[in-house]
């Protein structure tokens, strides 16, 4: 991953996309925290790669 983020020529954080995102059993745990997502743009390469990071 530390690859991809130093190659990349962009990198976007998605912002909160609302509770119509969440998965039906998304709630389930009662001490979930919140994840970010990144996408990383990497024109040279041709690639895109969407990094999720959580704790749960």
């Amino acid at each position: 991953m530390f690859d991809r983020l130093a190659a990349a020529d962009g990198i976007y954080y998605l912002s909160e996309l609302g509770d119509e995102a969440i998965h039906d059993w998304g709630r389930m745990h009662d001490y979930f925290h919140y994840f970010n997502e990144f996408v990383l743009i990497d024109r040279s390469a041709g690639q895109i790669t969407l990094v999720v990071a959580a704790d749960d």
